[in-house]
């Protein structure tokens, strides 16, 4: 499900659209129209039909003069009478729409399908679309209600809603090419009524918010609707988020979406090119560049066209028609149901509200065939069972969350209070010269007092010092320390790249670091020896998620090994679950550093510690101040900034001294990696030849890649991990040479491992963390903005950092109040927190076996329970 706001200036020309798309084509043809253009039945009504007749709308098919009426907030057939009062700004928004989606695969079955199952397929959908509606109007505050006594207006639910429906049965063409058959229906919100009576606008932004939801609950009912018509429905996508029906396989999926991605290749390349996106007939014209063969016209011509795209996939009408079986629907899978959602629900941080527990219980459901309101009802039974536990904050968390968190803390702790562990100063003395001399410097007051301090006597401790503050140093001197004493000494992350970067700050540890899953793998096996005389070194710990660190210290506490945990709580939290680090420090023996050596400058060391503190005022003004703010009008404009100032320090400082950096998504990452290959291809920097790589652009002799996965070596040597960089030496036929950075190992790829490696001049800030270079470049300001991403992104340089930024992601009539929303999302924190930061609401409950819990008859499929589907459109029937 998406959602968008349809503004008062749009209103009419998108009613058109939509009225356009149910014209009636001159040749009788329900799929194509006037020049290959798709042409979908008329829409029709939704809600209670004497609601709808209290605003004018006749019983039958939407009438495209009564829908731009009511996008209007005029009566129908009265254009002098308003609905709904004027908004602040005199106008009155012409409402919202709300798009429901049917997974690909329903769309293949429905192309590849005879007339019958079209129509069941369609019927199928149009319920869930619906219930979906009636769904979100039961759980979604669309209107708003005057309470007196607090003198302002207070969210309330909708008495009625006036709503259309346009089914559409195909993607939006691509340039003049075949469209790609997709099912999906826009529904136009266009007003509610509230309990009183009165017609108002709808309250868009709750909508917004809960489209994941609305989208799950669409997709349960749809699974559940077409498991009864006979098709077998599988989970899909991460986690199991979506479903499939059984039979219609991936590369089937990819096939049916090929002509799309062509033209996104070709408009992607465009970007590279110049540096902006292509505008619209720019873009047509590479979709007719792209083109290859000739457009269907005619309902025969694109059926044809659809079936030879799946039968190179084995994938037939015939073979479509056993999609849908004859037997009845599968039984609901509870128990696998109730495992998915318990671990789903905290695959991101460790505590969750109700509104998630609902969107991830309805996500599971479509896979494990549970009607939606049967996963609704399931969600009860988990708190019963204790496999989903209520705290006292009004947030929520899962059992297996909760046991993690207290043995870590229980294990710790326990640890530490033992005082076996025994480094005399003499080890000390040898591990901190050994650093001295290396560096050619004698290490701080704070930095010796660390030492101490995390080599025991206590098995276990903590290391906390912000970006620069040397802890590299600390833990080299700390782990030549536990050898001097004759202790074994590891080091582990929970990132391959990380580790590395570990022991090359600590080359006591040089050989002997591993990811967290490596070292838990390997010493299971026995591949490493883990015992008393063992300290392992835990580095940027607060990005361990809390199954991983829950694993590494049982297994250490229970072999009788020491732990240290090393990281910053104000950094980049865990991808998963987390919020351990920081609880940790107030409970175990914890050093802290603080003087910051990495930066140059130390009125940027003072940016840098504002930043940590949320204090973004003071930092945005160091670098206004020094010219390092880069201001544009749009993200495009933003990007190519960027990345010519990183393309002009990488010439003056070396690509591997310059981090180009985004908190956006990986697509605006691709943008500028491809932008910055073809400023260096301008140049003849790169081969004028490359292979072609998976994503659809060419790998060249010169270019910088990063893996983007742990790949074995050929030669039999140390696996390359996951975010390692380096050069493109020699491209033979479909093998590349790849100089690895910080030393002389020449990798070599095969083309089936060219999908583990991207262009590598720009990266995620995630990547980045543990990361220190000469000079950065950030892109930032968008809504994924935080404390924690700002502070990484401005500690990474020891010589500054240049940030860009665009008018358009930040509200305000000026720079400044444009500056001063940046400065709030730099000091808004996402720090994750665990579940022990909240007391259980009912401690005194004990989880009972999750799985008979669940095993109660009212979750087995009930018929009698589900909305029967709607009554056939006989129009839509005639038509075809």
């Amino acid at each position: 499900m998406t959602a968008a706001s349809i503004p008062a200036s749009t209103g009419a020309d998108y009613a058109e659209y939509l009225d356009g798309k149910t014209v009636a084509p001159e040749q009788g043809d329900y799929y194509l129209g006037r020049d290959g253009l798709p042409t979908e039945a008329p829409g029709r009504w939704l809600g209670d039909p004497h609601a709808l007749g209290r605003v004018g709308v006749a019983p039958g098919p939407v009438a495209a003069e009564e829908l731009r009426a009511l996008m209007a907030g005029r009566c129908p057939g009265q254009p002098e009478n308003f609905l709904r009062a004027a908004g602040p700004d005199g106008t009155r928004a012409a409402g919202i729409d709300v798009t429901f989606s049917a997974p690909k695969s329903v769309s293949i079955a429905w192309a590849l399908g005879d007339p019958d199952q079209r129509a069941e397929i369609e019927q199928a959908h149009r319920a869930a679309v619906e219930q979906a509606v009636g769904y979100l109007a039961e759980m979604v505050p669309l209107t708003a209600r005057w309470d007196p006594a607090l003198g302002s207006s207070t969210p309330a639910k909708a008495a009625h809603v006036h709503a259309a429906e346009f089914l559409h049965t195909t993607a939006r063409g691509v340039g003049d090419g075949a469209p790609d058959p997709q099912i999906h229906s826009h529904v136009v919100i266009t007003s509610v009524e509230r309990d009183d009576g009165t017609v108002t606008a709808v309250r868009s932004r709750p909508v917004l918010r809960v489209a994941r939801e609305g989208g799950a609950f669409y997709r349960a009912q749809l699974a559940d609707h077409l498991r009864h018509l006979g098709y077998a429905i599988d989970p899909a996508g991460v986690n199991g988020r979506y479903f499939r029906i059984r039979g219609v396989e991936e590369q089937v999926e990819a096939a049916f979406s090929r002509r799309t991605a062509e033209v996104q290749q070709a408009a992607r390349a465009f970007r590279a090119e110049h540096g902006r996106a292509p505008e619209r007939g720019e873009l047509r014209a590479l979709a007719i560049a792209t083109r290859s063969s000739k457009i269907p016209h005619t309902r025969h011509e694109l059926d044809a066209s659809w079936q030879a795209t799946a039968a190179p996939h084995g994938l037939d009408t015939g073979r479509a028609a056993r999609l849908r079986s004859a037997s009845a629907p599968a039984s609901a899978e509870t128990a696998n149901w109730a495992t998915t959602v318990e671990r789903n629900v905290t695959a991101k941080r460790a505590t969750f509200d109700e509104p998630e527990l609902r969107t991830v219980a309805l996500e599971a459901a479509a896979g494990h065939g549970l009607a939606a309101q049967d996963a609704l009802d399931a969600t009860d039974a988990l708190r019963r069972s204790g496999r989903v536990l209520d705290l006292a904050d009004g947030r929520m968390t899962s059992a297996t969350v909760r046991a993690a968190e207290t043995a870590i803390e229980t294990n710790l702790t326990a640890m530490a209070a033992d005082q076996r562990r025994r480094i005399e100063p003499r080890a000390r003395a040898v591990g901190i010269t050994a650093v001295e001399q290396r560096i050619g410097a004698p290490l701080s007051d704070e930095q010796r007092a660390a030492i101490e301090r995390i080599t025991g006597p206590g098995r276990a401790a903590v290391l906390v010092g912000p970006a620069g503050t040397g802890k590299g140093l600390v833990i080299d001197a700390a782990a030549h320390a536990e050898q001097a004493a004759g202790r074994r000494v590891y080091g582990v992350a929970v990132a391959g790249r990380t580790a590395q970067r570990l022991g090359e700050s600590a080359p006591a540890l040089v050989g002997r670091v591993k990811t967290i899953d490596g070292f838990i793998a390997a010493a299971e096996r026995g591949r490493l020896q883990l015992d008393a005389d063992t300290t392992v070194y835990v580095d940027e710990a607060g990005m361990g998620d809390t199954d991983r660190l829950h694993r590494l210290t049982k297994l250490i506490a229970e072999h009788g090994g020491a732990l240290v945990a090393i990281g910053d709580p104000r950094q980049l939290p865990a991808i998963g679950a987390g919020g351990m680090f920081e609880r940790l420090t107030h409970h175990l023996p914890t050093a802290e550093l603080h003087t910051i050596h990495r930066a140059s400058d130390p009125a940027e060391r003072d940016a840098w510690q504002a930043l940590r503190n949320g204090n973004a005022d003071a930092a945005l003004a160091f670098y206004r101040d020094r010219g390092h703010l880069h201001l544009t009008d749009t993200r495009d404009e933003a990007l190519e900034a960027a990345a010519h100032r990183y393309d002009q320090l990488a010439a003056e400082h070396g690509h591997h001294q310059v981090a180009l950096m985004s908190d956006a998504s990986n697509t605006e990452i691709d943008h500028l990696n491809l932008r910055i290959q073809a400023l260096r291809r301008g140049r003849s920097e790169l081969s004028t030849h490359g292979v072609e790589h998976p994503a659809g652009y060419q790998l060249c002799a010169g270019d910088r890649v990063i893996w983007t996965e742990s790949m074995p070596a050929r030669d039999g040597g140390a696996r390359v991990e996951n975010g390692q960089r380096g050069a493109i030496e020699t491209i033979d036929r479909e093998r590349l040479a790849v100089r690895l950075d910080g030393g002389n190992r020449l990798v070599q790829l095969d083309a089936h491992q060219l999908g583990a490696v991207r262009l590598g001049y720009a990266t995620h800030v995630v990547r980045e963390q543990g990361a220190t270079v000469r000079r950065s470049v950030v892109v930032t300001g968008g809504w994924q903005t935080s404390q924690e991403t700002a502070y990484v992104e401005s500690t990474r340089a020891t010589n500054g950092v240049d940030w860009h930024l665009a008018r358009e992601d930040l509200d305000g009539a000026d720079d400044t109040d444009r500056l001063r929303q940046l400065s709030a999302r730099m000091s808004a924190s996402r720090a994750q927190a665990p579940s022990l930061a909240a007391e259980l609401d009912d401690p005194v409950r004990a989880p009972s076996d999750p799985v008979d819990d669940l095993r109660v008859a009212r979750l087995a499929p009930q018929p009698s329970r589900r909305p029967t589907l709607p009554t056939p459109n006989h129009a839509i029937e005639r038509d075809r």
